[in-house]
Order: structure tokens, then sequence, then C-alpha cells
């Protein structure tokens, strides 16, 4: 994988991004999460991205929602960024053990010159406090441009009961 520098990877979290193939309107039950995925580009078109949707099915307090880069040139991708619930160890690289408050994982160049996960890097934050907010929160923060198109992205069915399970 190439290096990146911080300056690059801020600039791929903030460039200005569409939403090219959106979520489906019901989030699906795989694994003990209920799981969304919606594809993003660059305005311009030359940068791919996905965002990522979980919730824990019995603890909807336990949830990520994250950005992929996808390199043209690379196979993979790169996590930039990760909003989550207040679970688990979220920042191992400098404060190991248990922490239960929300936080952001953000892409750093040093974690991937050290062979790590770009995203290893955690704070805490109060931008949030439940799911809901953190998907409009990180919307915002990386910069999509058109949200407003999908006015069911931020109203998603989260109901258990009305849910399919992806076989």
């Amino acid at each position: 994988m190439r290096t990146y520098n911080q300056q690059e990877l801020d600039n791929l979290i903030k460039c200005r991004k569409l939403i090219s193939r959106p979520p489906q309107k019901k989030m699906v039950l795989e694994g003990g999460h209920r799981r969304n995925d919606m594809e993003l580009t660059s305005e311009d078109g030359q940068l791919r991205f996905t965002c990522f949707m979980r919730i824990n099915e019995d603890f909807n307090e336990n949830f990520t929602i994250g950005l992929e880069y996808h390199p043209k040139e690379e196979r993979g991708s790169i996590c930039l960024l990760r909003y989550n619930g207040p679970h688990g160890d979220f920042n191992k690289t400098q404060s190991p053990g248990p922490h239960f408050q929300y936080h952001i994982h953000e892409a750093k160049s040093e974690y991937i010159e050290a062979g790590l996960r770009a995203e290893s890097y955690g704070q805490v934050t109060d931008a949030y406090a439940s799911y809901q907010e953190a998907l409009g929160y990180f919307l915002r923060f990386i910069n999509v441009t058109n949200a407003h198109l999908y006015p069911d992205l931020l109203q998603m069915q989260l109901d258990f009961d009305t849910q399919e399970t992806k076989s």
C-alpha cells in the first residue's frame, strides 16, 4: 500500500462527495448486526468511497458509521473515518482498556506507516449521542453535498421486526 501524508488523508475525508448509490431503505440483519452501505464519489467523479453503517442487533448504542476510500491504483480500501457508539477499546495505541464513550476514529498517516490500521487513533466526542445523530453529523463532516436528495437516509427503518435477514 502506498503511503499517504496526513494532508492527503484529511483531503480525502473532507472533499465534496455525492451519493452515487444510496443505501437500501431498510437495514439488513446479518451476523448480529443491522447493516447498510452506500457508495459515494468525489464531485469530480475521480475518487470512490463506501459509507458503511452497522448497528448491533442486541445493543443499539453499539454502532459504527465509516468511510472507506477505494484508490484506483491499488487493491483494497483504506478506512478513513469511523463514528462509534460507546463500546469497547477505542484507542489501543494511546490508552488500552475498555472505554464506554461515543468516539471517533480518524486515519492517521503514522499508523499506516507503522503497518497498523489507518483509523487506529480514536478520541472521545460529544458531537452526537445516538446513531441517528451520528449519521447526520458524519454526512456533514465528510461533506456529502446531495444527502438532501435522499430523505429516507436519515429516517432509515431501524425496527427489527420488519427487517429482512440476509441469507
